[in-house]
């Protein structure tokens, strides 16, 4: 089991027959809507400050409304959201193939099949021996298809070969490095020859990277959104690309770990199955692929 979180942002409250209707936002997929009977536990403001401990059982929660009873509704107020969380069965595994979580991808993106998509193919050697590894199947399937392009006008995803330095694999890449380097190495202590997995040159005391990252693992950014953020690739030794899970760096120094490659990722995200702080409330559809 796992847990999950749901939440909803107040605009407004008033009181009603044995407790409160609450007018603002659910969070952004149906999936992730509080159920009724259960709790929303916490209030706080848009930034996380001024934590509040409720206990606000729901009766009835639709996209722009709540109502709830309880105690601690008479302390919300405009710009305030309320959360709770519940246990759900862990990720089922759907063992698709490379190809196959691809076609998956496609398909909410409404795109043409990917034997009909006519896009070009990659000279993927070329662009392997310049990372020095061999790429995961359901990007290269993804990309031969449709190429660069935005998710639901947000997510950036890079292709080889891409005219702007933002969208080509190997040059975003480089520079999300650039970016990342110093989180590792200290301000100041950064090398491009570097990878980001020698620990023999890492600052002491990296409070800022999380303990899932370990000496000999590398990171490789095939993606990036409008706010500065990075979608890697977790590259750990013996592990095959195919396994290589998705990580998401912020802004500043916070980091998020799914389970799950490339496409599969991108999937769970856009369908709701899993969550994520930063990005699920610009993936809440419809969704699109811009090229």
């Amino acid at each position: 089991m796992r847990v999950e979180r749901f939440e909803f942002a107040v605009e407004s409250v008033e009181a009603a027959a044995g407790g409160w209707r609450l007018e603002g936002e659910a969070g952004y997929h149906p999936r992730h809507w509080a159920q009724p009977g259960e709790r929303f536990r916490l209030a706080c403001n848009e930034s996380g400050r001024k934590r509040r401990a409720v206990d606000l059982v729901v009766a009835e929660l639709a996209e722009s409304y709540a109502v709830v009873s309880g105690i601690g509704g008479d302390l919300l107020r405009s710009g305030d959201i309320v959360s709770g969380e519940r246990s759900v069965p862990d990720r089922v595994d759907t063992q698709r193939t490379p190809t196959e979580a691809a076609a998956h991808l496609a398909e909410i993106l409404e795109l043409p099949p990917l034997a009909d998509s006519g896009g070009k193919s990659i000279d993927w050697p070329v662009v392997e021996a310049e990372l020095g590894v061999t790429l995961p199947g359901d990007y290269r399937a993804f990309i031969d298809a449709y190429g660069n392009g935005s998710v639901d006008d947000h997510l950036y995803v890079c292709a080889p070969g891409a005219a702007q330095d933002w969208a080509d694999l190997l040059r975003h890449n480089s520079y999300a490095h650039e970016c990342a380097g110093p989180e590792f190495f200290g301000r100041g202590n950064w090398r491009r020859e570097w990878r980001l997995g020698d620990a023999s040159h890492w600052a002491p005391g990296r409070e800022d990277i999380p303990a899932w990252f370990e000496p000999g693992d590398d990171l490789i950014s095939w993606g990036h959104t409008g706010n500065g953020d990075f979608l890697f690739w977790h590259i750990k030794p013996g592990t095959a690309p195919d396994r290589w899970p998705v990580v998401f760096k912020e802004r500043g120094p916070l980091w998020e770990q799914y389970e799950t490659g490339f496409a599969a990722t991108l999937a769970d995200l856009l369908t709701g199955i899993v969550q994520s702080e930063y990005l699920s409330i610009w993936l809440g559809g419809p969704h699109s692929y811009d090229r």
